[in-house]
């Protein structure tokens, strides 16, 4: 009988083999901003202000962010179909994330089945819709793609150093972790940070920056997903 094994070594062996084919540069750390005014909006219908990618070409760290031009459903779809066009230039293998299975992830297959609603009300009937290669760019990165959720790996990772009991940690928490001190990160976070413990209030932060086009928006999101990229690095011993 075969020995049980830990969901963390699971996930070790994926990305082992992803960095021992030598096909780092098709990870792509990822990560949206939204439009969260109250607590009942995470995860339902939430407008997507922002999407950021960070991946490497060779030793360098490439970045693109795309902000949403309206608050309107056909800017959201040019907004996905842009973000589709940018993974399709990546073909990723693995999508990484900070919490990206709890929220990002979930929330892009939302989008894309609420873009193909989008798309069939402006059809006559019996009218078939004709997708963009970037909707369908998005669709195949989303289902091909394995999914790392950077928190879970993290958390694990530094408890064992830290010979503690692992613990769901903020993102801003984990890039000041020792293990991390070295590494050339942005750290951002504190662009965006509202009430402490107030995740609405982090939202309309967020909302207000989009509003008023204040450039820190774009900024705060580059540093999130380029310093997530470097901690999966860290954590998976990517030189």
């Amino acid at each position: 009988m075969a020995g049980f094994m830990r969901t963390e070594e699971f996930v070790r062996k994926v990305v082992d083999v992803v960095k021992e084919s030598g096909s780092w540069g098709r990870v792509a750390s990822i990560d949206l901003e939204t439009k969260i005014l109250s607590p009942t909006d995470f995860l339902s219908n939430e407008r997507v202000l922002a999407a950021g990618v960070s991946w490497r070409t060779g030793d360098k760290v490439t970045t693109k962010t795309i902000l949403l031009a309206q608050d309107t459903d056909e800017a959201e779809s040019a907004l996905l179909e842009q973000l589709g066009t940018v993974l399709a230039s990546i073909n990723p293998l693995v999508l990484a994330g900070y919490n990206i299975s709890g929220y990002d992830f979930p929330l892009l297959c939302l989008k894309l089945k609420q873009y193909e609603g989008f798309l069939r009300a402006k059809l006559a009937p019996g009218e078939k819709p004709v997708y963009p290669k970037g909707y369908w760019a998005l669709k195949d990165a989303l289902t091909r793609s394995f999914i790392l959720d950077v928190m879970h790996a993290a958390r694990f990772e530094i408890a064992a150093r830290d010979n503690t009991t692992a613990k769901y940690l903020k993102l801003s928490a984990v890039l000041e972790h020792a293990m991390f001190s070295d590494l050339p990160l942005m750290k951002k976070k504190h662009l965006a940070e509202g009430t402490a413990g107030d995740s609405a209030s982090k939202g309309d932060k967020i909302w207000r920056m989009w509003l008023d086009k204040d450039p820190k928006l774009l900024e705060y999101l580059e540093a999130d997903t380029h310093d997530t990229l470097l901690v999966t690095e860290r954590l998976f011993g990517v030189r």
